[in-house]
């Protein structure tokens, strides 16, 4: 019975090798289907809301009320590295609408349009013929694509932006001529995030026509201008000429470098085996001397290589190479369609085996990772946060000393002391690396500001020991035990809680 269904399905599946599937299939299987379970997977944590988000959504309220675009009435400084991102936003609540709402269908949105856009940059590469295009599936089950989707930042926006800009880029360059529409399209990405420049410069470096040609120009031209226009305005109206941000999340580069390297591995890790299948369809673009291959491949190279620098960033589930990740997995596309291809059984059946493998340790990790941030983070920041904010709000108002600022800050709208520095001139520039911005000035800072609340993370059940350095620098300081005394106390864990402070004279 076998030999006889073996010999009715060869000639079904040599004819389906020869034409390959029907566009309408590829349709269904390569991009319909994906996109309903990125919709599922968005949203099973579609309550969930990132706090540094509320950075964003503060920025953006304070926009809509014409308070300007600052974090602190009266006090500019750009806290934030996504101006396009706060200025949706912001038009969101000009109408209305309330910033949750309109940064959660923007990202799903975005989420939805990458696919699109990955789908069609697939085909470009490698037509699609027998097997449908997987580099869909592989970021519609990312738990870093889907779930920042949904966490209130610019994350998916960005990388639509960029993957759009590159195949627009890529079709410009066989036309080699016309309106150069990549350009704008990798403006909005920069005025999206500031990592923007390098997912231009290096494909405009690796297509092989003349860097300076007209078009090369032109699409340079196009793309500075409104970043130029941008950096004038950020210097008029800050007086930097680079958001507070950078200074206060950088600062040491042996920190940074460690702190990204276990990012990177991290990812590695958490990705799973199939990120390598992408060396394959590097060595296929090799092979063919396939230069937009080669440009998707030093771009991935190129973040990574960023996020090292960087440090990677304290949010779980590596956000930072969020953009990244649909470059890897069109490689990814590329070295699994080229194997069904060659009709090798011995590659069909491993790459079969590893599918298998690959399919159940997605499902596991993305399992995993929804259930941390619904079960474990959502409840650490509704008890911490939630409770803190609550408790300021009935209190009365004042400017509050914290490091957290994200929730507690939009929720009571009070002046803020960033401890981090991301809104503070004097704490962003002081030594040290992110979260460690506690060298000489520290403590002055406090003291000169002199807060009305002051947020300590402490251990023990009565707040009477440090749990975090920058906590025990202020705790331990004499002048903090006179001027401030207990006023609330917030019990995150059995060993650590969230300590408020009021001073004495308040």
């Amino acid at each position: 019975m076998i030999a006889r269904l073996r010999e009715r399905a060869h000639p079904l599946i040599t004819e389906l090798s020869a034409r390959g599937l029907p566009p309408r299939v590829h349709l269904l299987l390569g991009l319909l289907l994906p996109i309903y379970v990125l919709c599922v997977n968005m949203w099973r944590v579609h309550r969930f809301t990132i706090d540094d988000a509320y950075i964003s959504f503060r920025y953006a309220r304070n926009l809509a009320n014409g308070l300007g675009l600052v974090y602190n009435p009266g006090e500019p400084i750009e806290g934030y590295t996504n101006f396009g991102w706060t200025i949706l936003l912001a038009l969101g609540t000009k109408l209305g609408v309330d910033p949750h709402w309109t940064a959660k269908v923007l990202g799903a949105l975005a989420a939805i349009g990458t696919l699109f856009v990955v789908h069609r940059l697939s085909h470009r590469l490698f037509a699609l013929r027998t097997m449908p295009c997987v580099a869909t599936w592989l970021l519609a089950s990312s738990s870093t694509f889907s779930g920042y989707a949904m966490f209130g930042l610019e994350t998916t926006l960005f990388c639509f932006l960029v993957v759009l800009g590159t195949l627009l880029l890529f079709e410009e360059q066989t036309r080699g001529r016309g309106f150069v529409g990549s350009a704008v399209v990798f403006a909005l990405a920069g005025l999206t995030r500031p990592e923007a420049p390098m997912f231009l410069g290096i494909p405009m470096l690796l297509l092989g026509r003349k860097f300076l040609s007209r078009q090369n120009v032109m699409r340079g031209l196009v793309f500075v201008l409104p970043l130029a226009l941008h950096l004038a305005w950020r210097r008029a109206y800050y007086g930097s000429w680079v958001p507070s941000t950078l200074p206060a999340k950088t600062g040491d580069l042996v920190q940074q470098w460690k702190g990204g390297k276990a990012y990177v591995l991290g990812w590695l890790e958490h990705a799973g085996p199939v990120v390598f299948l992408s060396l394959y369809g590097l060595g296929i673009g090799v092979a063919r001397k396939s230069r937009e291959v080669l440009s998707i491949a030093a771009v991935f190279v190129a973040v990574t290589v960023y996020v090292l620098l960087v440090g990677g960033d304290w949010m779980s589930y590596y956000r930072f190479i969020a953009p990244a990740e649909p470059y890897c997995f069109v490689l990814v596309c590329l070295a699994a369609r080229r194997l069904v291809e060659s009709r090798d059984r011995a590659a069909l059946v491993a790459l079969l085996l590893f599918a298998v493998f690959v399919g159940v340790q997605r499902k596991d990790h993305l399992e995993e990772a929804q259930k941390k941030w619904l079960k474990e983070e959502k409840r650490f920041w509704d008890v911490s946060a939630g409770q803190t904010a609550d408790w300021l709000v009935r209190a009365k108002p004042g400017r509050v000393a914290i490091g957290d600022i994200g929730y507690v800050g939009w929720k009571t709208d009070y002046p803020i002391l960033d401890l981090l520095g991301l809104v503070d001139p004097v704490i962003a520039k002081l030594p040290g690396g992110y979260t460690r911005k506690l060298g000489k000035g520290f403590r002055e800072r406090f003291f000169d500001v002199a807060p009305e609340y002051a947020l300590l993370i402490l251990s023990g059940q009565s707040c009477d020991r440090a749990a975090m350095e920058g906590s025990r620098l202020l705790f331990d300081d004499k002048r903090f035990a006179r001027r401030y005394e207990l006023a609330h106390n917030i019990q995150v864990s059995s060993d650590a809680g969230w300590c408020l402070f009021k001073r004495r004279d308040f």
